[in-house]
């Protein structure tokens, strides 16, 4: 950057001080705690564009991310700043250039890869006399969860007992394909995706193809570390030398991929494991309001609550809403976006997120019968990119859709990395927030930081939702649903900060409503459970 660009050309100039310290901390290697809202991809991308106005030749940048979408908002952002050759991927597309190269080297050919696991699996399953009915989904992500910890199938078995996973068929069945999928592979010279972290780690063993691709890769960026599993995490450790320079960014409190074998900790604890990391951090919200920031805190584990700064304006309270059933959330979700929208607003401000897309399709009924256009966001939450796109340098302008004006509908994974203005989080009753598979105490603390992230997607306005029946016709003696004990002390809190602006005697008032309302509410409760209606 020249020394006399003005103020409003100068890259830099928007930073806060916290985030200037990130991007200009002398130190080669950095760890960046960065909540949500903080700006992490402007502090990666800043950092990218300081190290190459310092010297660094672009082509010696490496930035591993979990999704191309992540690679391509990375590389539009420097391309905008007028830098091209980075090179920029997922780790299965880092992964596999590695290993195709070594491959090469030795006169072997590509790399033979199984895209469509489950069906691979499904095979295999076939194949087991006797056997009963096997979820192919719930088997295939035990061998993500495996393999994510490097384990082999009996080691696989022995760990998932004793850690008591909740597998759809149990533990052994699981095992048993695992096992024999295994064995199809290497009779076949296969490779599935999560082989080739393996397989590029095991590549670099070899000292003189490490010692190229150090050269090449003297500068390493990962985005969403808190997303890295043990296997991922192994890979990183052999792309470093003392002398490579080593950026990462991430959120603790946004790990939410534990199912899958990402492992928080290595995060939270990467200076001791990585020589010479210091560690900032960035936990001032730069998206969403003091009151969806000071709210959304207290969904969180205890343990991860810290105070969280906000510096956008103050804006209206978050709600939480109870309907009589789904039927009737959803009509409420499709009024409330109309007043949202407005004339003249954009109906892709609002965005609506549940935890399973079940629970999305009857919202998208009642968007459709109102003719409001909304659009399903669907995916396999971000964590799983075709590596066959490769690593790209960004040499050309990115090509990019011109957003359709539509209600983004998307699941709590989903919805990660992306904002709104306005956002609703329905269905937050017990069995969906949290999920009826999270039973212990890890599952159940991931599932505090997936409602997490899905409030702090919204900037200005936020309404979470809940329903106390499916259907409106359930008999009287039907058990009704309950809301989420996330929400105890986030309903707690809006509680706290209504009747701390309020004066005393219309709190007094307020009081005596609440006092009857929950006599009222005991008389139905009663009448209820006597099969009165």
């Amino acid at each position: 950057m020249e020394s006399g660009s003005s103020q409003a050309h100068d890259p830099y100039a928007r930073l806060t001080s916290r985030q200037r310290e990130a991007v200009f901390a002398p130190e080669s290697r950095l760890a960046v705690y960065a909540g949500a809202g903080a700006g992490k991809t402007r502090v990666l991308t800043l950092r990218a564009l300081r190290l190459i106005d310092d010297g660094a030749d672009p082509s010696h940048l490496l930035v591993v991310t979990f999704s191309r979408k992540a690679a391509q908002e990375l590389r539009r952002r420097l391309w905008s700043l007028g830098v091209e050759g980075v090179r920029a991927g997922t780790f299965h597309a880092t992964a596999l250039e590695l290993l195709e190269v070594s491959r090469a080297e030795h006169g072997l050919p590509p790399a033979k890869l199984i895209t469509d696991r489950r069906r691979a699996l499904e095979r295999v399953a076939a194949s087991l006399n006797g056997a009963p009915t096997v979820n192919v989904a719930s088997i295939d992500t035990e061998i993500t969860w495996a393999k994510a910890r490097q384990l082999a199938p009996e080691d696989y078995r022995r760990l998932a007992t004793t850690s008591r996973r909740r597998v759809r068929g149990g533990v052994e069945l699981a095992a048993s394909i695992y096992e024999r999928y295994e064995a199809v592979k290497r009779r076949q010279s296969l490779f599935d995706f999560d082989d080739l972290i393996t397989a590029a780690t095991e590549a670099l063993h070899e000292p003189s193809f490490a010692e190229a691709i150090h050269w090449r890769s003297r500068h390493v960026m990962i985005d969403e570390f808190q997303d890295v599993s043990p296997s991922q995490f192994s890979l990183v450790q052999e792309l470093l030398t003392p002398a490579t320079s080593l950026f990462v960014v991430g959120d603790p409190n946004q790990s939410v991929y534990g199912f899958n074998g990402a492992d928080p900790s290595l995060l939270r604890t990467i200076d001791a494991r990585i020589d010479g990391m210091r560690v900032i951090e960035l936990d001032t919200n730069h998206r969403s309001t003091p009151e969806i920031v000071s709210a959304a805190v207290t969904v969180l584990p205890h343990v991860d609550r810290r105070p969280a700064n906000a510096t956008s304006q103050g804006g209206a309270a978050p709600k939480v809403v109870m309907l009589e059933d789904d039927e009737a959330e959803a009509q409420y979700v499709a009024r409330a976006l109309e007043a949202l929208k407005g004339p003249g607003g954009r109906w892709r401000s609002i965005a609506v997120l549940a935890r399973t897309n079940a629970q999305l399709a009857r919202v998208a009924q009642a968007l459709e019968a109102r003719d409001i256009p909304s659009e399903h966001l669907a995916g396999d939450f971000g964590r799983v990119s075709d590596p066959r796109s490769r690593l790209t340098a960004g040499s050309r302008r990115p090509e990019g859709e011109r957003p359709r004006d539509a209600v983004a509908l998307a699941t709590f994974h989903r919805a990660k990395g992306l904002e709104w203005p306005s956002v609703f989080v329905i269905g937050a009753s017990e069995g969906f927030v949290p999920h009826v598979g999270a039973t212990d105490d890890d599952a159940l603390d991931e599932e505090r930081r997936l409602l997490y992230v899905a409030l702090t997607r919204a900037e200005r306005n936020l309404t979470v939702t809940w329903a106390e029946r499916r259907e409106a016709d359930e008999p009287a003696t039907a058990p009704r649903r309950k809301r989420s004990r996330f929400l105890d002390d986030f309903t707690k809190h809006l509680d706290e900060r209504q009747a701390s602006s309020v004066p005393i005697s219309s709190r007094r008032a307020t009081s005596r409503v609440s006092a009857i309302r929950a006599q009222l509410e005991e008389r139905l409760s009663r009448r209820r459970a006597s099969g009165e209606g």
